[in-house]
């Protein structure tokens, strides 16, 4: 059996050769003591362009100052010193001169752009969005066409131009049923939409149809809220913010993304592992805390020290069910990351390791020397 505590054992290594390298934030909030079983995952988001987009609705630039650096926009009209741009373009003022982060698509921004609200004063689509991560959706039209005069779509029609014959409203083809006589259509523009009883073709195409009636258009941005401990990197080529990292700090809405003191991964979320009964066959990577976030110290402030299961280690740990554990016995993990008999029926959970030794007391003193999995 290791001794934990031992320089040896330290400097030896482990199998795997990454058992001690797990020194990690826990969940915000919470404590978590010694003797849990926990599983990891990452509390990074996915990347952004901009960090401080600010409003979608402006059809002429802003009047800016130096103070203004770093605020974006998505370009709504070519009015002032947005002339040279396009409408759907994301820009942002770098102190002195706007420059384009990302380049729209159809009148629009294109579809899975990310962005992060952090203006107490936007406004347009980022109205009452503050300190969220805004990812814009492209949406389609479903238009219904009359029976008379209908003529099929075919499958070289994917992807042409729609035509409104009154409107010249244009669209792309994206699907069709010639049952229902449905075309799915991505506007070119997505506020437009094709009027009622005009007649629709495709250019250089086959299909052909009366509009009965549409779904609306138009593309929708959806918000992912933060948590504390949260992490984004700014990705937007020529943002004064690109390749920089900001953590979330706090809970939402009071929170505030702030710039990250290390560059590094986005910090380990930990939480406690539930090992209930598996329907499949995917295993949770366990670790086992053998110093928890309530034992503080002035190295590791409510830090937590975990090994990994994976790694095949023996180890003492703290067990308030010893009393009922005796060697051979496998144990998993209850709701709360706590150690339990491995029983079965019910699925089986999953085992965490196997009980060499119990002193055989229950309750806090109580103890188990476990070889993991």
């Amino acid at each position: 059996m290791s001794n934990l505590n031992s320089i040896f054992d330290t400097l030896r290594g482990w199998p795997d050769g990454s058992a001690l390298e797990a020194s990690f934030d826990p969940e915000y909030a919470s404590t978590i003591v010694e003797g849990t079983v926990v599983k990891v995952s990452s509390r990074e988001l996915s990347p952004a362009k901009v960090l401080r987009i600010k409003d979608s609705s402006l059809v002429t630039a802003p009047t800016l100052v130096v103070a203004d650096r770093g605020k974006a926009y998505v370009v709504a009209g070519l009015g002032g010193a947005w002339s040279t741009f396009a409408i759907g373009d994301i820009v942002e003022w770098d102190g002195t001169a706007w420059h384009q982060i990302v380049a729209g698509v159809e009148s629009e921004v294109p579809t899975g752009t990310r962005v992060v609200v952090v203006e107490a004063s936007a406004a347009g689509a980022f109205a009452g969005h503050e300190e969220k991560v805004l990812q814009y959706t492209k949406t389609t039209a479903a238009i219904t066409c009359k029976a008379a005069g209908y003529t099929p779509a075919v499958a070289g029609d994917i992807s042409k131009v729609v035509l409104g014959g009154t409107s010249g409203h244009t669209a792309h083809l994206v699907s069709y049923d010639n049952g229902t006589k449905i075309w799915i259509v991505d506007p070119v523009v997505p506020a437009q939409t094709f009027h009622t009883d005009e007649t629709l073709t495709i250019v250089t195409g086959t299909g052909i149809g009366d509009v009965q009636s549409q779904t609306p258009a138009g593309g929708a941005w959806a918000a992912t809220v933060p948590v504390n401990g949260n992490r984004i990197k700014i990705v937007g080529a020529n943002s004064i913010y690109e390749n920089k990292f900001y953590d979330y700090i706090g809970t939402h809405a009071t929170g505030v993304w702030g710039k990250a003191a290390l560059q590094k991964e986005a910090p380990a979320l930990i939480s406690a592992l539930v090992s209930a009964a598996k329907a499949g066959n995917q295993k949770d990577q366990a670790w086992i805390v053998i110093r928890g976030n309530d034992q503080f110290d002035g190295k590791f402030t409510n830090k937590l020290t975990c090994l990994k299961c994976q790694s095949g280690f023996v180890v003492k740990m703290a067990c308030i069910i010893a009393d009922t554990l005796v060697p051979g016995d496998l144990v998993a993990a209850d709701t709360g990351g706590v150690l339990q008999k491995l029983t079965s029926g019910a699925g089986m959970e999953w085992p965490i390791g196997q009980v060499l030794q119990s002193n055989g007391v229950s309750g806090a003193t109580g103890w188990v020397v476990i070889a993991t999995y």
